[in-house]
């Protein structure tokens, strides 16, 4: 019979009483607490009690305002976003207990960050200008100067450049209108017809 040596037996003894026990292996939406795995707390509950000697993890709805959008172990919710209307922003969607409040720019606004956490009012186009791309809820205006044969007489944030009008004269001509009704075009301003030919220019 084959003896071991005592020394060898002490460290056996030693080392599995030093070496942890493998860790046991949870389901999914579950944690471990102390080698036992404990249920996650559902979207829209926070955890109150971990669970304890094979008792259920107590977990508690969130309250109004507030809410958590995946499976957790927290034991607070979170606020609700607030959309602050000085800052220009307006709900777009209420929130849940399940997820956050969504927001939105007021209406001739758009954001100025990504987080969209405040909005700015549209930029306008100066005269001389025109709209090459309107505004969005998340951009800004972008203008364009009136190529040569267009014209903008007013600063806005919506209207492109237009085209020259023909005109015999320097200020008005007759003209149709677009039923077909016999009316007056007004020239626009800054706009009339080469007395000796037929290309307009600027006054």
């Amino acid at each position: 019979m084959l003896r071991l040596p005592v020394r060898c037996v002490l460290w056996g003894c030693l080392l599995t009483a030093v070496l942890p026990e493998p860790p046991t292996a949870c389901r999914e939406n579950q944690y471990q607490v102390n080698n036992q795995c404990c249920n996650l707390c559902p979207p829209g509950e926070r955890l109150e009690n971990e669970c304890v000697d094979g008792t259920n993890t107590k977990c508690l709805p969130c309250s109004n305002g507030e809410f958590l959008d995946t499976w957790n172990r927290e034991t607070r919710c979170h606020q609700h976003k607030y959309c602050d209307p000085n800052l220009g922003l307006q709900v777009q969607r209420e929130g849940t207990s399940e997820t956050d409040t969504t927001c939105t720019c007021q209406e001739g606004q758009h954001c100025i960050s990504d987080a969209c956490d405040s909005c700015a009012p549209h930029s306008s186009c100066p005269v001389g200008f025109g709209v090459r791309q309107k505004a969005t809820e998340v951009s800004d205006t972008i203008c364009e100067p009136c190529p040569d044969g267009f014209f903008s007489n007013v600063s806005s944030a919506v209207e492109s450049c237009h085209p020259w009008t023909r005109c015999p004269g320097p200020e008005e001509s007759p003209g149709v209108d677009s039923h077909g009704a016999g009316g007056r075009v007004r020239c626009p301003l800054g706009v009339r017809l080469y007395p000796q030919g037929d290309q307009e220019a600027n006054r």
